[in-house]
């Protein structure tokens, strides 16, 4: 009895792990999960950016994960990117081949470079490639067939 207790306590404890693994966004057995690469965080050599790119229920999370460290040196994370300071995004319009959903979130980034201060720059804190301002700068960018290729649309947080 006490070994059927035992092993009953590893099943239920191994389960557990399984649902906190597949819930973080980690690929799991072909689950699907959401994942972020937040391009405004880089280390040492990223050229930061003022957006974070997001993917909704993709079967390639951990691949998007490491591409989003390996190409960007950016942050990412596990689920959407983060709300705060959106000033809009894009929904692309590419079609993924496990039928996720793809938005890139633009950010008001003042905050950021404002406590950069002086030392802004490759060496001392964050410059970023472009900085868009408002909702219509940002719609702009949607539109622009040399950022999507195969088109955007203004999303809303």
């Amino acid at each position: 009895m006490r070994l059927f207790t035992v092993i009953a306590l590893v099943v239920v404890a191994g389960c557990s792990t399984l649902g906190s693994i597949a819930s973080e966004g980690v690929d799991f057995a072909g689950a699907k999960a959401d994942a972020h690469c937040d391009r405004r965080f880089v280390t040492d050599g990223g050229q930061a950016a003022a957006f974070c790119q997001e993917v909704v229920s993709t079967v390639a999370a951990a691949e998007f994960s490491d591409d989003c460290r390996a190409k960007h040196l950016a942050t990412p994370g596990t689920g959407l990117c983060p709300r705060e300071h959106i000033i809009a995004g894009c929904k692309l319009h590419k079609k993924n081949d496990d039928e996720s959903l793809t938005w890139d979130w633009y950010y008001d980034v003042s905050e950021i470079v404002a406590d950069a201060g002086r030392n802004a720059g490759p060496d001392g804190g964050p410059t970023f490639d472009t900085q868009l301002h408002g909702v219509a700068e940002v719609e702009s960018a949607c539109a622009d067939p040399s950022r999507y290729e195969e088109g955007a649309e203004l999303a809303k947080p």
